[in-house]
C-alpha cells in the first residue's frame, strides 16, 4: 500500500449503498449525541470504524487482494 495513512471512511470497496447510508448516519450521530463520558474502549465511533474495517477486509478477501 501507499505510504500515507489509510481511512476507513472513505473506502467503499465491497460495501453496498444502504450499508454506507446507515454507517454514515450512524457515525454522525454519534458525533452529535454520543456521551463525551464514555471511555474509549467503549467508544460508539472507534466500534463503527471497526465494524467497517471488517466488512472492508472481507470485501478485499473476496476479491483476492
Amino acid at each position: 500500500m501507499a505510504d500515507k495513512p489509510y481511512r476507513v471512511t472513505s473506502d467503499n470497496t465491497g460495501l453496498g449503498f444502504w450499508f454506507r447510508f446507515r454507517w454514515r448516519l450512524a457515525y454522525i450521530a454519534s458525533s452529535i449525541y454520543g456521551s463525551a463520558d464514555r471511555q474509549a474502549s467503549l467508544d460508539p465511533k472507534r466500534e463503527l470504524r471497526k465494524e467497517r474495517a471488517a466488512r472492508l477486509i472481507a470485501a478485499y478477501r473476496d476479491q483476492g487482494q
